[in-house]
């Protein structure tokens, strides 16, 4: 009986040490999961280059983030991108037989740029395209089977989906859809705090970085512990303090920039004392629609360069005809416009087939909605805007411009496509807006290394855990930036960003 006794003693005995390890474990467990979810990743912004790199920290290392922005909805400029995603020798090129390189894309980047910029991360950006477009095919299921040749591109290289979505809304509705399911499946693994807006970052004494100090959504200061911050706040094409101090010639343009669109970042990060680079570099897009409705509004809607791409032209008011190489570099078509078009008003035409409005069927229907763009004849057009020459010259201009197949054209058009046909006549339909050159895109910002750390003016890194990408960054676009490649830099250094942290972390 003392021996039952005694053997339930030790069995009873070890069934408590087994309690205590094990509420032990689960302490030191719970501690190093609160250690952990008190020390996000902060990323502020939630335009495509915030959501790749909270999409990225989180699906492939388990990275707690908080995601800041000031807006009430997710999503920057990058939502209303119109035209798609860069990729050079990826899987859609080789199914449509478009032979392409990261060589020849980072060629036309630089050719582009004008000798500004940063070689390096022109480099980056034109090698990891085809990984950032196979990225959004593979883990999103965006399909980004079609493409487009924009401006400045010597292929069609430019990426979007065939279906009712423009890709900007496509690739940003998708990507902040998969972030706001998990937010709402593990709270202390992801937090977007919108109308949230941030004021400083702190470093400690070793200069890294430590704190995040922002204005929540209730008027009251706030601070984050991090030891890592992505800055994707995007330009400042909207801010004319800041077009007056960098650009002050652009000040009196319309754009296409959103009310968010201030610059917030780059003041920070200037205060901070990173380089700022490029900054009076500001793209001026050649076609922004003019509301027919509402004229003097400063705000324009984008008509995106696919419309040129996928075979529009621009015809002169003052004289009724061609005037340009549609598919030129953005800058030298606006020039071209602002030079040869009516100066009052410094507005030219596009002019689109019946070919383009079904192979852009989706972007054509929701231009028309909003009245941007018109369907009507070739002789309505001409009594309606009051054009010099008559119906017939119109009609043998647009015929002579489809004669030339593949051919370049009169205007050295590297590629023609989606034309009037040559049977055509002053009866035929065709599709019609009115277009200006829009303040659009701020090639300029903090200077980053290819690793999309943020450096000082001696060019090393300002702090340990401090990054950028996006528009909020400088010198991956030098002087002028191809049509296509704002979203393919959110996704390229989106990510890298995050592999960065990602991996010191781990």
């Amino acid at each position: 009986m003392a021996r039952l006794f005694k053997r339930t003693n030790l069995y009873l005995f070890g069934i408590l040490v087994t309690m205590i390890i094990l509420r032990q474990s689960i302490r030191l467990f719970s501690t190093k999961q609160s250690i952990i979810n008190s020390n996000p990743v902060v990323i502020i912004g939630s335009g495509l280059a915030g959501l790749s790199a909270a999409n990225q920290l989180i699906n492939e290392f388990n990275a707690p983030v908080v995601i800041l922005d000031k807006a009430a909805n997710m999503g920057g400029n990058s939502i209303k991108a119109s035209s798609g995603i860069n990729g050079a020798n990826t899987i859609t090129q080789s199914k449509l037989n478009i032979a392409d390189s990261p060589s020849l894309f980072l060629e036309d980047t630089v050719k582009s740029a004008r000798g500004r910029g940063v070689h390096s991360l022109m480099d980056v950006l034109t090698k990891e395209s085809k990984g950032a477009v196979s990225w959004l095919q593979t883990e999103f299921n965006i399909k980004l089977d079609a493409l487009a040749q924009l401006g400045g591109h010597s292929v069609p290289r430019t990426h979007r989906s065939t279906g009712n979505l423009p890709p900007g809304y496509e690739i940003i509705s998708t990507l902040s859809k998969r972030l706001q399911n998990k937010a709402e499946d593990d709270v202390d693994r992801l937090k977007i705090m919108l109308n949230s807006k941030v004021q400083d970052i702190k470093f400690n004494s070793e200069g890294s970085v430590q704190s995040v100090n922002y204005i929540d959504e209730n008027g009251v200061p706030q601070s984050i512990a991090t030891d890592s911050v992505i800055f994707a706040t995007g330009g400042f094409g909207y801010s004319k303090e800041m077009l007056k101090r960098y650009a002050p010639d652009l000040i009196n343009l319309p754009t296409t920039n959103g009310k968010q669109t201030t610059g917030d970042g780059q003041n920070i990060l200037e205060r901070l004392g990173a380089n700022m680079l490029d900054m009076e570099q500001i793209q001026v897009h050649p076609t922004g629609f003019i509301d027919p409705t509402d004229r003097s509004n400063n705000w324009k809607f984008l008509a995106a360069e696919a419309l040129r791409g996928l075979g529009g032209v621009l015809l002169n008011p003052s004289t009724g005809r061609r005037f340009t190489n549609e598919l030129n570099t953005r800058d030298k078509v606006t020039k071209a416009i602002q030079k040869m078009c009516p100066e009052r008003d410094n507005k030219a035409y596009l002019v689109m087939s019946e070919d383009l409005y079904q192979n852009y069927q989706s972007n054509m229907k929701f231009y028309m909605s909003k009245g941007l763009i018109s369907k009507m004849s070739i002789e309505t057009f001409v009594n309606n805007y009051k054009l010099p020459i008559s119906p017939t010259e119109v009609v043998n201009d647009l015929i002579k411009y489809s004669s030339n197949g593949q051919k370049s054209d009169e205007f050295n058009r590297p590629l023609v496509i989606n034309t009037f046909g040559t049977d055509i006549n002053s009866k035929t339909d065709i599709y019609v807006g009115e277009i200006t050159p829009v303040v659009h895109f701020t090639m300029g910002g903090a200077t980053i290394n290819e690793k999309a750390q943020v450096m000082n003016n001696e060019n090393v890194v300002l702090a340990d855990g401090l990054y950028a990408a996006g528009e909020v960054s400088g010198g991956v676009h030098g002087s002028n930036r191809l049509g296509g490649s704002s979203l393919l830099e959110c996704v390229v250094f989106g990510r890298i960003a995050a592999n960065e942290i990602g991996s010191r972390r781990n």
